[in-house]
């Protein structure tokens, strides 16, 4: 399995990013997606039956890109083009030791949109 190693930045862009930039970055993020979901395919967990490695750094993308998509409006993930990685990041969040390790959803929530905000009013400021 091989990803673009702009993958996580271009992530961020197109998550919090504008204009003709996160738009690229979108995209470029959504086929790195297709690798990930081509590899999920048949199997519950990126190793098989249980979490391993590349479950715990894809993370990322089952638990804090879910977050900032919801604050930003940016929705990455879907059913019709990611059904594998949708259903690997549900069932490897409701795993105990990793559903015990995170941070509560909703605080984070409410964290990344008071970070936003703040972003937003000092960019209003500034012009």
């Amino acid at each position: 399995m091989s990803t673009n190693p702009m993958f996580i930045p271009n992530l961020r862009i197109a998550c919090w990013g504008e204009g003709e930039d996160q738009e690229k970055c979108i995209e470029q993020t959504r086929e790195n997606l297709k690798i990930l979901e081509e590899e999920l395919k048949g199997k519950k967990f990126f190793g098989g039956d249980a979490i391993g490695l590349v479950d715990i750094v894809a993370s990322y993308i089952a638990f804090w890109t879910g977050v900032i998509e919801k604050v930003n409006g940016v929705y990455l993930n879907n059913e019709e083009n990611h059904s594998n990685l949708l259903k690997w990041s549900q069932e490897f969040l409701i795993s105990g030791v990793v559903n015990k390790s995170l941070p509560n959803r909703e605080e984070l929530t409410a964290l990344y949109q008071a970070t936003k905000q703040a972003i937003l009013a000092k960019k209003v400021s500034v012009n």
